[in-house]
């Protein structure tokens, strides 16, 4: 009894928040996230992406980790084997890498007048690197005599050729040692799982103009940088987020068209700030950085922008949509202290991705203004693909967002 006193009283609130008039497709599906007046509109997202694959610097779709695959290991990545003469090898690499994604997103609007929410985006990611790698085929094997705790030299080289009696290529786990050895210091080659928070965002979202058959939408926000940056002793990254700050503008037009049909677009850009990020600074052909590389940058992520437009068809409590995505972004800049030479860091930074997408949502905000709902629910079945791209993953999704009011 209690609980159907409450969800009256909810129910008489929210009717003066959303009117008693027909409400637009936009409002009714919850398009735009703008909460009633003095009330919370509550969005959670949960979503699961796996991929293999990405979109090279030139476009081309490959296998994720191809920059460790297949990869020669002779003097030009180990200059000390150039002693041993042309053809000494410790073998030839075999690298097989997925990435696996858990995202739960709260989206969380309060509802300031009828034309203003404000309000924060709480991302937590789970990230799983997973990570198969080997080597084989290779002719140098390990001195027994090599000291881990001391640099590679002349007098203290890791390796022996295979033709010394008694001497075996070089196993995986030996080469995990070498590159964990003093002077490189590389943590393994081995699958890693992250998860925290990732930057959440806080902002508002004003309308700015609205009509019985358009609407127009402000939204401006800021990235606070929590996620942790990328290791400099990981080889692969692993990061959950850039962990840095960036305000965030975004526009939004609807507008309801004849036959009951809708149309929808949107802007974003993304100015990131400069932030400072501790890294290993690679020379010009240099395939592993020393760990005496490392150094404390100032970095400044490349703008983004993203442009969707899309169109609606709504029959009863149902919206059916396919739109068109693009996201572009800028290459990143570093700038070091000591005038290191930081142009490796900043090579294939330039990114685009273009993808199609569509959604299935049902509304029950009318039912629950006749009362046959104690809460206004919107549910929507969303899927992407990911067709194309730079420097940016391959992907598709299926995934549920449910929103409500309070």
């Amino acid at each position: 009894m209690k609980f159907i006193k409450t969800s009256l009283l909810l129910s008489l609130l929210l009717s003066d928040a959303f009117g008693s008039e027909s409400l637009s497709s936009s409002t009714k599906h919850a398009l735009f996230s703008l909460a009633p007046k003095g009330h919370w509109a509550i969005e959670v997202e949960r979503k699961n992406r796996t991929t293999q694959k990405h979109y090279n610097n030139s476009g081309k779709e490959s296998l994720i980790g191809e920059e460790y695959n297949g990869i020669n290991l002779n003097q030009d990545i180990f200059p000390s084997l150039a002693i041993f003469g042309e053809g000494a090898t410790l073998g030839k690499t075999q690298t097989d890498m997925a990435l696996d994604f858990d995202y739960t997103t709260l989206r969380l609007g309060y509802g300031v007048t009828k034309d203003l929410t404000i309000g924060v985006i709480v991302p937590y990611r789970e990230k799983r690197t997973k990570v198969n790698f080997s080597i084989s085929d290779g002719n140098i094997g390990l001195n027994p005599n090599f000291n881990a705790t001391q640099s590679i030299s002349a007098q203290n080289s890791p390796y022996l050729p295979t033709s010394v009696a008694g001497v075996t290529p070089l196993t995986t786990a030996q080469l995990q040692d070498i590159l964990a050895s003093k002077g490189l210091e590389y943590k393994p080659l081995e699958t890693i799982e992250r998860s925290g928070f990732a930057d959440p965002t806080v902002g508002l979202i004003y309308n700015a103009y609205s009509s019985s058959e358009d609407a127009f939408v402000l939204s401006l926000g800021y990235n606070i940088p929590m996620a942790e940056k990328d290791d400099p002793d990981v080889l692969i990254p692993t990061n959950i987020g850039d962990g840095n700050p960036t305000l965030r503008l975004r526009l939004e037009y609807f507008k309801d068209l004849e036959y009951d049909f809708d149309l929808y677009g949107k802007f974003e850009y993304g100015l990131e700030l400069e932030d400072k990020v501790t890294k290993r600074v690679p020379k010009e052909g240099e395939f592993l950085a020393p760990k005496s590389s490392t150094e404390r940058l100032n970095r400044d992520i490349g703008d983004y922008r993203i442009y969707n437009v899309g169109v609606g068809k709504t029959w009863g409590e149902y919206r059916a949509s396919v739109a068109w995505r693009k996201s572009e972004k800028d290459a990143d800049t570093y700038y070091s202290a000591k005038g290191t030479d930081v142009s490796m860091l900043e090579n294939n930074t330039v990114a685009s991705s273009s993808q199609f997408e569509g959604s299935l949502s049902w509304s029950g905000v009318d039912a629950w203004r006749e009362g046959t709902m104690p809460l206004p629910l919107v549910v929507t079945l969303n899927y992407r693909d990911r067709y194309e791209g730079k420097n940016s993953l391959k992907w598709q999704e299926v995934y549920l967002n449910v929103t409500s009011f309070f």
